[in-house]
């Protein structure tokens, strides 16, 4: 898999379907920022939802340490395999799966979501399904942590028309937002807290 995200071309529909064709946003974000802005604690549940290669679940799966686990998600069976195997006998469980469909995870299980460079990608009825299947699954004041590029001309990523600003994201986001923090040249990562939004 390449380490470099999708360089100006994309595919889209008129669903705002945006597929990432493999590419991973791993040597573009700041992996240090994004683990001091968690505040990842040992013990904890991690749900990396649109994986990929797995390189931040694997990150993550050091800090829960082996009281904690972490599930790797991405609809990739091949890179899910790939995962699978490298780490076999960890936290790590790699499940082939798509987080906008239910998945075999309990209610209430999870204390963070992650989900780098994915919900561009979703269709308006897919990102509906997702935040509903993040609610399902978020243990009460856990986290949604959302990592997008962002909403202004960059030399790589999807179409503006596709991408969501922070402020958009927490218009859409039924969790209380927390943070918004730059964490790459062109990401950001909006942290919402599943707790009921004073409004």
């Amino acid at each position: 898999m390449s380490d470099e995200i999708e360089i100006s071309r994309c595919e889209t529909s008129k669903e705002k379907i945006h597929h990432h064709r493999g590419k991973s946003s791993e040597s573009l974000l700041n992996k240090e920022l994004i683990l001091k802005a968690l505040n990842i604690q040992a013990g904890h549940t991690i749900l990396d939802a649109g994986c990929g290669n797995g390189y931040m679940a694997k990150v993550f799966s050091s800090k829960v340490t082996q009281s904690g686990k972490v599930y790797a998600m991405d609809p990739d069976a091949g890179a899910i395999e790939a995962l699978r195997i490298e780490t076999q006998g960890t936290n790590i469980e790699a499940i082939e799966g798509d987080i906008t469909k239910p998945i075999p995870l309990n209610q209430s299980s999870v204390d963070l979501i992650y989900v780098s460079a994915v919900i561009h990608g979703f269709s308006k009825k897919q990102t509906q399904d997702f935040l509903g299947e993040a609610k399902r699954l978020l243990k009460p004041n856990a986290t949604l942590a959302i990592v997008e590029i962002e909403k202004k001309e960059t030399p790589f990523g999807p179409p503006l028309k596709i991408r969501f600003s922070p402020e958009e994201l927490k218009d859409i986001v039924p969790l209380a937002p927390l943070n918004t923090i730059t964490v790459g040249e062109h990401f950001y990562m909006q942290i919402f807290s599943n707790k009921k939004q004073q409004r």
